[in-house]
């Protein structure tokens, strides 16, 4: 589907429009052939482009077309699905913008809610026929997007640890690797959209203007505190789980020594019944009263022995 925008001066807004022409901007989702034709014709987007912003795996990078006089932007952003138990899962994807002499057009094979904010007139002063600021302007909010889902994911880890502290179960230590696995796409992302931006910086092949170049700057700003804040998530997550797995080792060890205590003790009882169950003269066995005195016995050694544990606090 190829959805095409044009900024209208006297509204201040972006319209809809039927055809391609200068100055606009194309939204294309999982575009059919017919499309993908119509972009190759009418926007003068090069093919391998065009295959380049439909890969799902291609990783986040810069590059220049001298043919088509063309730039592509492969950006990193943070995406919500939910998984088979209907749970929210946060990962990353790549999205293709493309600078072409007729359009800014991004591409990819599901709907970004984050592109709505475009189409919808909620960011101030979007015009696509400027390709530079635009294309800021979209690498911006997709750096602040991030902020948003590493703040939701702190929301969820501090839910996860309150659990965990009341009742330690395996449901929440698998949330808090869901956590973490989130994290570690969102680290590495980062990493790689933050290669793209400073190699915007330092080479300008855009040519950006100074306030271009300042909007490139608080880009910068924004990823590298969204790298911090998933650095920082991430490391309370790993003491986390290292202090719940010797949480968990320690209250183990406290059974196994509860267990092995009382299974002493109770060997006591038997030792002394057993002597007296044996077929031998033995003394005391004559005496009525003998079976009492066998427990008697028995009891004693137990107390002396629960004693002496209970002083070197075995239990």
């Amino acid at each position: 589907m190829l959805s095409i925008y044009r900024f209208d001066e006297k509204s201040g807004q972006l319209n809809p429009q039927s055809r391609i022409r200068p100055g606009v901007w194309i939204n294309a989702v999982n575009p059919t052939p017919e499309e993908r034709q119509q972009l190759q014709d009418k926007a003068n987007l090069s093919e391998a482009f065009l295959l380049y912003g439909l890969d799902p795996d291609e990783g986040a990078r810069y590059e220049f077309d001298e043919d088509n006089d063309s730039h592509l932007f492969i950006f990193d952003m943070p995406t919500v699905t939910r998984d088979a138990r209907k749970k929210v899962v946060y990962k990353t994807g790549p999205l293709a913008i493309i600078i072409t002499n007729i359009a800014v057009i991004t591409i990819n094979e599901e709907p970004i809610p984050l592109l709505s904010l475009f189409s919808e007139g909620k960011i101030s002063n979007f015009n696509p026929e400027h390709q530079s600021r635009s294309v800021i302007q979209i690498l911006y909010q997709i750096s602040i997007s991030y902020l948003t889902y590493l703040r939701d994911l702190n929301k969820a880890r501090e839910a996860i640890e309150s659990k965990l502290q009341h009742n330690l179960r395996n449901e929440e230590l698998y949330g808090l690797m869901g956590i973490q696995r989130s994290l570690v796409y969102f680290m590495m992302s980062l990493r790689t959209d933050r290669n793209v931006l400073e190699q915007l910086k330092r080479t300008n092949p855009l040519n950006l203007n100074e306030d271009d170049q300042d909007s490139l700057e608080d880009t910068l700003i924004e990823n590298q505190q969204a790298v911090e804040m998933a650095q920082i998530s991430n490391s309370i997550i790993n003491e986390t789980a290292d202090t719940y797995s010797s949480i968990i080792n320690n209250n183990m060890n406290g059974v196994m020594k509860f267990l092995t205590s009382y299974s002493i003790l109770l060997t006591i009882p038997t030792l002394v019944f057993s002597f007296y169950g044996m077929n031998v003269h033995l003394p005391l066995a004559d005496m009525k009263v003998s079976w009492i005195i066998t427990i008697a016995i028995s009891i004693a050694l137990a107390v002396v022995l629960a004693f002496q544990f209970w002083r070197n606090k075995y239990f």
